[in-house]
């Protein structure tokens, strides 16, 4: 029951009659008469049921108009609640508070002045909260803080009426629009306020029976309005929605994100993003992980695929994982999409280097896409259509704690150019496919742990048709293939005294697979079983150590086919065997005054057939404080990767001795705040590369990178490689709730030296790579972005002569120097353009993504003509308009 309340203003204002606010004498509530030297006090002796204090005395020395000093005046008193057990006795009282109210007449702080008992005090100071004032007047007439007494009385004889019940919602989206300013006008010009509450409801008792015009505003928001009718014995109800024109007036940001109970601790070199951050990002068709790749230490891929190039290491170095669980791909052909909906994820996590112990196998980074922890507030979701795909979300409550989500998407390409291509002589392409699916059910136990099981499943496919292979009049397939499927379980749960457990376990096939006509194919399968057990504890400002304990155990089945014509002259590849992956972890944060140290051990293990290998990487992390904007990091680790199953398998031509990469990372930087929303960051780093796995560079492979041309290594696998990486980082950020920018640099050098001890760059060596991009909000539900990107072209080894082969009637190319040649510098320029239309109950947004605006010819892969006279090029995409519409409920 809401309170049966009488209310009774008593002044005490520190208002000062010449030249605005000083302090003054409080008027005592409880006092007979007056202090005598304040000239602004008053009589407090008023009966509780007066329903207001009286104005101030005004001051006969004021002549200005406004006229002198003045009292905030009540303007928006909600109720509040009457504690049960004092209603059903029959208790009443009478709690005076203090309150600071600013100059906007919010209140700001209150205090028990005088004590009506803890249950009615408790219940006056949550009521307080949503007070509304007409601020203070100061003696120049402009509004000014003030601090008063305000009774609030309990009066269990007065049993209100209620009339009217409502509910403020968020247009579009039908999120609750708290704190929402309510206002009613009733017959003969009454008006009666009052403010929402945080689930947006409110209720209004005693109004006069009639029409009444209910209306809800509040910063950022257009006003809502509707007529209600009030009769006496029925209890109107209402619902508005208020069209958020202008977020970033808003008290609150519409897409904030809270992260509940999270288990993973920032890492020292994390950058982290929200998806509300990454969706309107130019050039990312709204894919929140495509984003990542604006970020520094990461190079960029060859042809705009979805490839993480992390600081001088191959893509096939760095792993990705969906909540800790490892999965093998990140994104469908192209990269054109995320195989996780943005609409699941919380935030995309990027590690390039120097990670925790919680993370392993790789020398690379490592990218964790990190779903939503919370339940979703209300039952909703989306469908969009672009220039490439169509996709659908729904995430629906069921109950209080249970929440069921539902996804997929599917590109269409190919159901379009298909038919096209098909009646065009000499075009024998056949687009690419993709689709994916996920289904996810999330339970929130009574203990405040959480149950969650999440399946994903993602499959690729492209076909090409060329003549055969004999010359004959059939035609000959190429195909590539790419799916896998995952089912991630999940249960996290508070443990007392600061600790949490995690339990994860994920299962799953894997397979990429490539057919080239009736002459070859290769396949690589696995069927894999994830395990993670991990307890938690973060450090305490008291001193209190931070630990984390956990297993990381994978096992899986994994075969392997290749018998493709052209690579190696060992013929058929092929082999299986059990792999079994264990690692086991520990870390310790400990805080001394500024500092915060971090010492972790992770042991991993690595056995399949006769293969056994067993490494231990010891890692430090540290951050300093040198001031509270500012922050010095330092990080060194060891990393060790496995050799592939083929590299370790009789039948793959492997060798069983064959022990783990390494790389000894070193890192260090400073991040500061700027200012209020403006930060920036600096890392220097230096990995040293040891035991890299080298030979068989003749043998097929599925590539993930430039096609890779002589002269091969072709001798026996062999731990005989070294490697360097170096390079400085550089990243600024400016959020604000109308503009998100960034800018990042990163100049680097990567270098492999081979078995003979000679020095060649890396593939993927880009030394310079800029990044500038920027989204802005306009009102009226617009949003304009840009982007420009400006990177070193990969190094290549360029043809200095040919030799014609008579026996083959083929030309063989003749190298000139390693990697003496580079692609030229690649740049572009990105546009964005988005609109939102909102309606009570669902929102329409449309938004056009220009990429390559200028439609520049950058050079992305060196090729040759047939007979090697002259280099070939292939370009990238020309200017590309990518228009897409989204409807959200």
């Amino acid at each position: 029951m809401r309170s049966n309340a009488r209310i009774t203003a008593v002044g005490l204002a520190w208002l000062a009659l010449w030249g605005g606010l000083a302090h003054g004498q409080p008027t005592d509530p409880d006092a007979d008469t007056p202090p005598q030297d304040d000239p602004s006090a008053q009589r407090s002796d008023e009966d509780p049921s007066d329903e207001a204090a009286k104005e101030p005395a005004e001051d006969p020395r004021t002549t200005e108009e406004p006229p002198g000093p003045r009292l905030p005046v009540p303007q928006v008193i909600t109720q509040a609640d009457y504690p049960p057990a004092a209603l059903e006795e029959g208790r009443g009282a009478r709690v005076v508070l203090e309150l600071f109210i600013d100059a906007e007449g919010r209140v700001l702080d209150a205090a028990i002045a005088t004590s009506g008992g803890e249950d009615f005090d408790t219940a006056a100071l949550a009521a307080s909260d949503t007070w509304l004032f007409e601020p203070a007047i100061d003696a120049k007439g402009k509004p000014a803080p003030a601090t008063i007494q305000f009774a609030y009385v309990f009066d269990p004889t007065v049993e209100p009426v209620l009339s009217l019940e409502g509910r403020a919602r968020r247009a579009g989206d039908r999120r609750p629009f708290s704190s929402a300013q309510v206002t009613l006008t009733g017959p003969e010009g009454v008006v009666v306020r009052t403010i929402a509450d945080e689930d947006g409801r409110f209720s209004v008792n005693d109004l006069a029976e009639g029409s009444w015009e209910v209306e809800i505003d509040g910063p950022g928001y257009e006003p809502s309005s509707a007529p209600v009718q009030v009769r006496d014995g029925k209890v109107a109800n209402v619902t508005l929605y208020a069209v958020n024109s202008k977020p970033w007036e808003s008290e609150a940001v519409d897409d904030s994100i809270e992260v509940v109970g999270r288990l993973v601790a920032p890492e020292i070199t994390e950058r982290s993003l929200s998806s509300k951050e990454l969706r309107y990002l130019p050039g990312s068709n709204g894919d929140v992980v495509k984003g990542i790749q604006n970020l520094p230490g990461v190079a960029r891929p060859p042809l705009g695929i979805g490839q993480l190039i992390i600081r001088g290491t191959s893509p096939e170095d760095s792993a990705y994982y969906v909540d800790g669980i490892a999965i093998p791909l990140a994104f469908h052909f192209g990269g054109l999409a995320t195989v996780v909906p943005s609409d699941a994820i919380e935030e995309v996590a990027f590690l390039p280097g120097n990670f925790g112990v919680r993370y392993g196998r790789v020398i690379g980074g490592t990218l964790d896409i990190r779903t939503t922890t919370s339940l979703p507030e209300r039952s909703g979701g989306y469908a969009s259509v672009d220039l490439f795909q169509a996709a659908v979300f729904h995430e629906q409550r069921i109950g209080e704690r249970t929440a069921i989500t539902f996804s997929g998407r599917r590109s269409y390409v190919d159901a379009i150019l298909n038919p096209i291509l098909n009646r065009m002589e000499g075009v024998n392409i056949r687009a690419p496919r993709y689709y994916d699916m996920q289904a996810r059910i999330q339970h929130e136990l009574p203990s405040g742990g959480k149950l969650d099981a999440f399946f994903l499943l993602s499959d690729d496919r492209f076909r090409a048709v060329g003549a055969s292979d004999d010359g004959e009049d059939e035609l000959a397939q190429i195909g590539l293939t790419q799916a896998f499927r995952r089912l991630r379980l999940r249960w996290t749960e508070p443990l007392g005294s600061g600790w949490r457990n995690e339990t994860a376990f994920g299962i799953g096939p894997s397979f990429q697979t490539f057919e080239f006509g009736g002459s070859g194919d290769a396949a690589e399968r696995e069927w894999s079983v994830d395990v993670r057990q991990e307890f938690y504890r973060p450090a305490g400002d008291d001193g209190t150590l931070g630990w984390r304990f956990g297993l990381d155990a994978r096992t899986d089945r994994a075969t392997f086919l290749y018998d493709v014509p052209g690579f190696a002259s060992a013929g058929l590849e092929e082999d299986a065997g059990w792999r079994f992956r264990p690692a086991l972890y520990a870390e310790s944060t400990a805080r001394i005054g500024r500092f915060e140290l971090i010492p972790g051990l992770r042991a991993d293990g690595h056995f399949i057939g006769d293969h056994q290998t067993v490494w231990i990487d010891p890692r430090f992390a540290g951050r300093a404080r040198l001031s509270d904007a500012t922050t010095l990091k330092l990080a060194v680790g060891r990393y060790g990767q496995p050799p592939l199953v083929r590299q370790v398998l009789e039948g793959g031509g492997g060798t069983a001795t064959l022990g783990p990469t390494s790389s000894l990372q070193t890192g260090i930087g400073v991040e500061a705040q700027l200012t209020e929303g403006v930060s920036i960051e600096i890392n220097r780093f230096y990995n040293w590369l040891s035991n890299v796995i080298v030979g068989r560079e003749d043998a097929f492979r599925f590539f993930t990178g430039p096609p890779p041309v002589g002269p091969f290594d072709v001798d026996p696998w062999a731990n005989e490689g070294r490697g360097r990486v170096a390079g400085i980082e550089g990243m600024i950020r400016a959020s604000t709730p109308r503009l998100l920018a960034l800018g990042s640099v990163t100049v680097s050098r990567s270098v492999r030296i081979d078995r003979k001890g000679d020095e060649n760059l890396f593939a993927f060596d880009q030394p310079v790579v800029l990044n500038a991009l920027g989204s802005y909000t306009l009102p009226k539900g617009w949003r304009v972005g840009g982007r420009v990107r400006l990177g070193s072209g990969n190094p290549y080894t360029p043809v200095s002569n040919r030799i014609y082969d008579h026996q083959t009637r083929s030309f063989i190319p003749v190298y000139g120097d390693r990697d003496s040649a580079r692609l030229p510098t690649f740049w572009s320029l990105d546009l964005r353009i988005d609109k939102e239309w909102t309606f009570d109950k669902w929102a329409l947004s449309v938004y056009l993504d220009l990429q390559n605006a200028t439609n520049n010819q950058n050079v992305e892969v060196i090729s040759w003509t047939y007979d090697f006279r002259r280099e070939d090029p292939i370009v990238g995409l020309p200017i590309l308009p990518a228009f897409g519409i989204r409807g959200d409920w």
